[in-house]
């Protein structure tokens, strides 16, 4: 039986013809470990790095860590099956529906006389067949009539393509979809035990690992990289460096993002680390670094970060060193209950900076730029100005100008601290509508200190501080009010989670655009990139505090009533 490790060069390539590319979209793969039947179905701030946790709780680089689990779901987009047929006949839409557990009537059938564009229309149409099946489409769940689909329809889509390759008036990019295809076949069989087929299958993606198509050359060099883990597994001499070898000739083409090669790569790097071939591991995941860590797409530099990352030790390491200051900054700000922080070691600017630049000094990728961003908040809100002000400092000198996701993650951390400074001293008088539909006006609130939490009912933990707001309130019932800034999308019903949660305090209503450039103009006019985020606004209507601490506030609101 072949091992799994062809499995993510089999599924992963599904698609050869021209009505199906076969391309995998970000946070999606078509891999799957085994041919076996599925089981049957059963943030609104201010910019790309905005998160919704509250300062003490930035990913460390533990959690950053985890593979995403996004990255394994198989590909939701399938074609609707087909009517029987024999191929060039009219395609007849509409199936009748199968009854669950019951073999259908076989579907796909291939005649011996196709032109060659009917041959890659052919190839197109056994791929949407495929992913049906492979998606839990076709009705089938018994697991031998599952297989023994799936092997008639791989069986179709070989000698489809083997005649393309060999049909005398097919054009250049004819033959590169059926030997496309053929590969693909053939992968698919070898993943399903056929020992003969995955023979032919390395010998054929050996003849065109070279191939001047960049998609032939691609799948071939794919398929190689897994019998090199293969041969790793079974400890043969030579295996971890024909691996990295592999690996470095796939990535000497400009090839676009593609989150199924991504998937081979980390396979190839955990089989490296799982074998103690570490230094072949590490290069392996400098590369996915370099190729995809700086991808503009967020999504996939994330995911690079954690294939990159995962299995790879954190002690001792800049990251690793780098947290524990922020923790013990964070504990001895904020010591736990019968804590002295007398007691607790303390961490100077010099020393963070140190170890902030121990970290850029490595290729940075967007894990760590978040990261760097989330201590900033965690170090503004504990009273860490100067330990906030030289990380600020290192995004914008290291990070900002890049044009990637990490870039935009350290100019959207910048212009939030720029803003969070400039609404200091502003009369806030927003021209918004209420929640309930009531006249808000902050001029009505003039002679008070106006406490305003920022919250949305996608997040209620963004109103985890109400009950300190509700007891100042209490304490100073004429010299103290409570006004919500509601961040909600269009179209939530905050309504019914007011009437739900009873809430008692009016609230603007700024609603957020997720596909808009600032999301929210309020959030982004207060830096707000956190929930919790609470605003103090003095008696003249001016921003006197922001705090995103989730702390107690009494000490602010009083400092404005003497």
């Amino acid at each position: 039986m072949i091992l799994a490790a062809l499995s993510f060069a089999t599924l992963s390539m599904v698609g050869c013809g021209r009505s199906d590319s076969g391309a995998v979209t970000p946070g999606t793969s078509t891999t799957q470990n085994d041919v076996s039947p599925p089981e049957q179905p059963q943030s609104p701030v201010s910019g790309p790095s905005a998160d919704t946790r509250p300062p003490g709780t930035s990913p460390s680089p533990s959690n950053a860590a985890s593979r995403d689990s996004s990255a394994d779901r198989v590909d939701e987009t399938v074609a609707q099956p087909q009517q029987e047929r024999t191929w060039n006949e009219p395609i007849q839409s509409g199936r009748s529906q199968t009854p669950r557990g019951v073999t259908p009537a076989p579907g796909l059938q291939l005649k011996s006389s196709l032109s060659p564009a009917q041959l890659v229309d052919f190839l197109g149409e056994v791929d949407r067949e495929l992913r049906t099946l492979i998606s839990g489409q076709s009705g089938i769940t018994d697991p031998k009539a599952f297989e023994s689909e799936v092997e008639r329809v791989v069986a179709l889509k070989k000698v489809a393509s083997e005649r393309l390759m060999d049909d005398a008036d097919a054009s250049a990019s004819d033959r590169v979809i059926g030997r496309r295809g053929f590969l693909q076949s053939l992968s698919h069989l070898a993943s399903m035990g056929d020992l003969k087929a995955a023979e032919d299958l390395q010998a054929f993606a050996e003849k065109y690992r070279a191939d001047p198509s960049p998609e032939l050359r691609s799948d071939s060099q794919l398929v190689l990289i897994g019998f090199a883990i293969e041969s790793l597994r079974h400890g043969k001499e030579g295996a971890a460096e024909r691996v990295l070898k592999l690996v470095e000739e796939l990535m000497d083409d400009e090839r676009p993002v593609d989150v199924a090669t991504l998937m081979v790569l980390g396979q190839a790097k955990d089989t490296l680390l799982q074998y103690e071939r570490s230094a072949e591991a590490a290069e392996v995941r400098r590369l996915i670094l370099e190729r995809f860590g700086s991808s503009e797409n967020a999504e996939v530099a994330r995911m690079a970060a954690m294939i990159a990352s995962s299995g790879f030790s954190q002690a001792e390491t800049a990251i690793e060193h780098l947290d524990q200051l922020r923790q013990q900054f964070v504990a001895k700000a904020r010591p736990a209950e019968g804590v002295v922080a007398e007691d607790l070691p303390a961490v100077t600017v010099e020393m963070w900076t140190k170890a902030v630049d121990a970290v850029l000094a490595q290729p940075a990728d967007l894990l760590t730029a978040e990261f760097l961003a989330g201590a900033t908040l965690e170090a503004e809100a504990v009273g860490r100005g100067d330990i906030a002000t030289a990380t600020y400092d290192a995004l914008k000198r290291e990070l900002s100008d890049r044009s990637d996701a990490v870039g935009r993650v350290a100019r959207t951390a910048l212009k939030a601290r720029e803003n969070r400074e400039n609404v200091i001293g502003e009369v806030i008088d927003p021209d918004l509508p209420s929640v309930d539909g009531r006249p808000l006006n902050m001029a009505d609130y003039r002679g008070k200190v106006v406490l305003m939490p920022f919250w949305s009912t996608a997040f209620p933990d963004s109103l985890i501080v109400l009950p300190n707001l509700l007891e100042i309130q209490e304490r100073y019932p004429d010299r103290v009010a409570i006004v919500g800034m509601n961040l909600d999308v269009v179209g939530t019903s905050v309504m019914g989670f007011v009437e739900q949660e009873k809430l008692t305090f009016p609230s603007f209503r700024s609603e957020s655009d997720p596909s808009a450039e600032i999301v929210n103009d309020v959030a982004y006019r207060f830096g707000a990139v956190t929930l919790l985020f609470v605003a103090v606004i003095d008696q003249e209507g001016k921003v006197r505090h922001l705090d995103f601490s989730g702390r107690d506030l009494t000490s602010e609101v009083e400092k404005l009533i003497r």
